[in-house]
């Protein structure tokens, strides 16, 4: 009888060792922003956007769109933006696509400062 609690207890040891020494490796999200300019007076416009570490990259454009290259490491729970602002009577429609999926857009105009699209990753 103690030998088969002697197994049971080791059993549930090996177990336990090798539930804990698992490492879970933190989800991560690829990130893809998108402008598209719709007027036809193609203003120059800026767009500024989020990078993983938090920090913000930005560009001047006056192409009709604008497509980040996939940017990815992004964490859960990460706060992510998009804006744009143009000189010149822009029409925008900004996107901003999570593992290739579109996750939320909105369009902006010229005249009212940086046009703000914003998210937090969840998972």
């Amino acid at each position: 009888m103690a030998s088969n609690d002697l197994m049971k207890n080791f059993i549930l040891l090996i177990f336990v060792l090798l539930l804990f020494s698992c490492k879970k490796e933190e989800k991560t999200y690829s990130v893809i922003y998108k402008i598209i300019e719709k007027s036809s007076s193609s203003p120059s416009y800026i767009a500024r956007y989020t990078l993983p570490d938090g920090s913000t990259q930005s560009l001047t454009s006056s192409k009709e769109m604008w497509i980040s290259e996939k940017i990815v490491d992004y964490k859960a729970n990460s706060f992510i933006s998009l804006s744009v602002e143009g000189s010149g009577g822009g029409e925008y429609d900004m996107y901003i696509y999570i593992n290739g999926t579109l996750a939320k857009t909105r369009p902006a105009s010229d005249g009212f400062g940086a046009q703000t699209l914003e998210m937090q990753i969840t998972n």
